[in-house]
């Protein structure tokens, strides 16, 4: 180990190693394991740890478990340590045999949960893994000052984020996307990865793209949109369908010297490339 450079177990000198598996939390699907840590502790202990998995992974005594960080190459998290309480067999929602684990959070530095980032490159899919095959490789990248409650702003051209990601945020008025998009004009789009429909918007005058899409998290996911209440209605569906399949993207920032009709137009543009008026998309005009 080079000299200045910190390694993850020295910070938890108390912990038996030995009894540990390293929980490698990634993207699965279209879910976010950072979207169920900021949005909802209890979902990412218990739905994420916790709760149903396909093969035996927990099988030691703790789980240490470390976040992908979207968008940041080979930085990872701390998400907790989690003591295995239980594990029995089970069944997932879809009839798939498996196990199911009672979990419950470790308060061995508890204080370092969502501020410590950890640099170590990822050699395997893997979820579950042994200390000894990659504990020597995690190093300290940093302490957050404060716990992490999202991605720093990555300028206009990359906001392509999840309803999910964008809502939490929105609720923490994180200062540096607050000052992006507060008076950005522009025009946006919405899609249903579920279903590839896609819908076109626009902010323009006074309200900024922060405040337009402050809409749709106060409404639980509409923003008033006709077509988009109706996807929603259903009880089935609501604000979890939102949060689990919505993506926003900027497509468009306007000038503050365009006017709101140039904007309107750009709109207008956008709904016919993309063809979100009819058949393949949720504008209603």
């Amino acid at each position: 180990m080079n000299r200045g450079i910190l390694p993850v177990d020295s910070l938890f000198p108390d912990l038996d190693w030995n009894k540990v598996k390293i929980h490698v939390a990634q993207k699965s699907g279209k879910s976010q394991p950072i979207d169920a840590f900021t949005n909802s502790f209890e979902r990412w202990q218990n739905g994420w740890n916790g709760s149903w998995h396909s093969n035996n992974c927990w099988n030691r005594d703790f789980i240490f478990s470390i976040i992908e960080l979207p968008k940041e190459p080979d930085r990872w998290l701390f998400g907790g340590i989690f003591e295995v309480l239980s594990c029995k067999a089970g069944k997932n929602k879809k009839g798939k045999d498996g196990k199911l684990y009672k979990v419950k959070l470790h308060l061995e530095r508890e204080a370092l949960i969502g501020r410590l980032v950890i640099h170590w490159v990822k050699t395997a899919r893997a979820k579950g893994r042994k200390p000894e095959s990659m504990l020597q490789d995690m190093t300290v990248a940093e302490v957050l000052p404060e716990p992490y409650v999202g991605e720093h702003f990555p300028g206009h051209a990359n906001v392509n984020h999840t309803y999910a990601a964008l809502e939490r945020l929105w609720q923490e008025s994180k200062p540096d996307w607050r000052a992006a998009l507060e008076h950005c004009q522009g025009v946006y789009l919405i899609t249903d990865t579920k279903t590839g429909l896609r819908y076109i918007g626009s902010a323009y005058g006074d309200e900024g793209i922060w405040s337009r899409w402050a809409g749709y998290f106060k409404s639980g996911g509409d923003g008033g949109n006709t077509l988009l209440k109706k996807l929603l209605k259903p009880k089935s569906k609501g604000v979890k369908y939102a949060r689990e399949n919505f993506q926003f993207s900027l497509l468009e920032q306007a000038s503050s010297r365009e006017s709101e009709q140039q904007v309107i137009e750009r709109e207008g543009y956008w709904k016919d490339v993309l063809m979100t008026r009819g058949t393949f998309g949720l504008n209603d005009n």
